[in-house]
């Protein structure tokens, strides 16, 4: 596995590159994901799926977790800490107008969108869903325990459009999750419901394509944090391995 830590936009991120990556001459699809991953383990776990791991991986660790992966400002998650500032979409700015353009220009990537996903995990996962909305860039989205209980995210995609009507989403949640003592994350389990049932309504309107062919939610045991390596290879699985009905 060639894993490196490198510098983009004054952003700290973690690359893989697959394992023929510096023998070969091809170019790969690229896999972004919103905050730090265990990209060893996720490897492993795809490769037990039965799947060669043919990608570029690229984790950008946020300055600020909370700022940068939510869409506007919202109450204190928790009573000992600060509210959310909202900056994901200065974060997705830079993410399309800085970090993608760097991994295309300097890495043997295949730029179309078709061939690149955004990946997250929990707050990561909102941001993900958020990007759908204000991007064209991706053309695959995936979002594991994403947080779209967070305050008006439903209500948003209800008033707004995807900028692409093609794009795969992937949606996966821990069957616990909803067991929250949080009240307001205590939702997730009916906001991600709610999610699925928008954008299978949005999404897949042409081509004679139906939006439940592009729409996965998968359920997973455990709460929150309960295999994530595993629920991160359930969704890069789903992404190389679709196929339209």
């Amino acid at each position: 596995m060639q894993t490196q830590h490198i510098q983009i936009a004054d952003m700290s991120c973690n690359l893989f590159l697959p394992k023929d990556y510096h023998e070969s001459v091809r170019s790969y699809p690229v896999i972004y994901v919103n905050g730090d991953v265990p990209i060893q383990e996720i490897i492993t776990e795809v490769n037990q799926a039965g799947y060669e791991a043919d990608f570029i991986l690229l984790s950008i660790q946020p300055g600020n977790w909370n700022d940068d992966f939510t869409p506007w400002s919202a109450p204190a998650f928790r009573k000992d800490e600060d509210a959310p500032a909202g900056l994901a979409g200065i974060y997705i700015s830079r993410l399309t107008g800085a970090i993608k353009p760097y991994m295309d220009t300097n890495y043997r990537t295949k730029p179309e969108a078709e061939n690149t996903a955004l990946f997250g995990y929990s707050l990561g996962g909102l941001a993900a869903v958020y990007a759908l909305y204000k991007t064209d860039v991706f053309g695959m989205t995936g979002s594991l325990s994403g947080s779209l209980w967070y305050d008006g995210f439903c209500e948003f995609m209800e008033k707004n459009q995807p900028f692409r009507k093609d794009v795969k989403v992937y949606l996966s949640l821990g069957k616990k999750e909803k067991l929250s003592r949080n009240p307001r994350m205590s939702k997730v389990a009916e906001c991600t419901e709610r999610a699925r049932d928008i954008l299978v309504g949005q999404l897949g309107v042409q081509n004679g394509q139906s939006g439940a062919q592009n729409v996965c939610l998968e359920w997973n045991e455990g709460g929150h944090f309960h295999d994530i390596p595993k629920r991160f290879a359930k969704a890069v699985v789903w992404w190389i391995s679709y196929e339209p009905a």
